[in-house]
């Protein structure tokens, strides 16, 4: 039986030059690519989610909104007392 390895070099020995180029850079990006946690795959295996790709970086940033009256932190503050 042959192992992964000897399949996969059997295989690439089958692909045209474009096709083996796309599958190296494919592995590159799989290389390089951080850890993933095993609940970031689970919420991309759900359809229900729709997780960003892992070069998206932080947020911009925003400005705050200014609410009018009594902020609710004072409130819940003042309402435990």
């Amino acid at each position: 039986m042959l192992s992964v390895k000897e399949a996969l070099r059997n295989t690439i020995d089958l692909l045209t030059e474009e096709e083996a180029y796309r599958i190296w850079e494919f592995a590159q990006h799989v290389y390089e690519r951080p850890h993933v946690s095993r609940t970031m795959r689970r919420l991309a295996s759900d359809p229900a989610f729709r997780v960003p790709a892992s070069g998206i970086g932080p947020f911009h940033p925003v400005e705050p909104i200014k609410g009018k009256g009594i902020p609710a932190s004072r409130l819940l503050v003042e309402d435990r007392r």
